[in-house]
């Protein structure tokens, strides 16, 4: 089955289901599944607020099982998910709490809002040990922006968008932040 399928038979059900597999996996596209939906919204077949909060509430609990299980198991989960060898690891783990403890929650707010980058955001704020209560009233705040967001491109243009063209634009994006990332990170002498 692929999302059109899913998505108008199971309708805000698939979409909190699947968006929780998101906010836990990364699987399947929260851009594709937002778009398709706001499509599904243009031609009647969904209503918009009901579809932002069933999808916003998914990607949000995906993201909080996340962020407790690197809580939780922390490096050696992080390691793998990550797929960094230990050096490298170490070096951005130790860089990333002295980064939290002055900007920290504005980071993860950016992040999630950021495409190719936010599905990293809840295992960075599990390993910076990000308070419990803040961090998932950011994840819930930004999910909220993101769905509405990409929602309302399906929306209005989703006849018109390509998945292709919709790509290189968050990969664009999401390739500067990880610049700006990786340049911070190196002055602090983690990479």
């Amino acid at each position: 089955m692929d999302l059109h399928t899913l998505i108008s038979s199971g309708s805000y059900i698939a979409i909190f289901l699947l968006m929780l597999t998101n906010g836990i996996a990364n699987l399947p596209s929260s851009q594709l599944l937002y778009i398709i939906a706001g499509y599904f919204v243009a031609t009647g077949n969904l209503l918009f607020i009901p579809t932002i909060i069933f999808g916003a509430l998914g990607n949000t609990i995906g993201n909080i099982i996340t962020f407790l299980l690197i809580r939780k198991y922390e490096k050696p989960l992080a390691r793998k998910l990550l797929m960094l060898n230990e050096e490298t690891f170490n070096k951005i783990h130790s860089a990333l709490h002295s980064t939290f403890t002055r900007r920290g929650m504005w980071w993860i707010f950016l992040g999630k809002l950021t495409p190719s980058i936010k599905a990293f955001i809840p295992i960075v704020a599990g390993l910076a040990s990000t308070p419990f209560k803040l961090t998932s009233f950011i994840f819930l705040t930004a999910s909220f922006i993101w769905a509405t967001g990409i929602t309302s491109l399906g929306f209005y243009f989703g006849e018109h968008i390509t998945l292709k063209s919709f790509t290189a634009v968050s990969l664009l994006i999401g390739g500067i932040i990880i610049f700006i990332v990786y340049k911070n990170l190196r002055k602090k002498g983690a990479l």
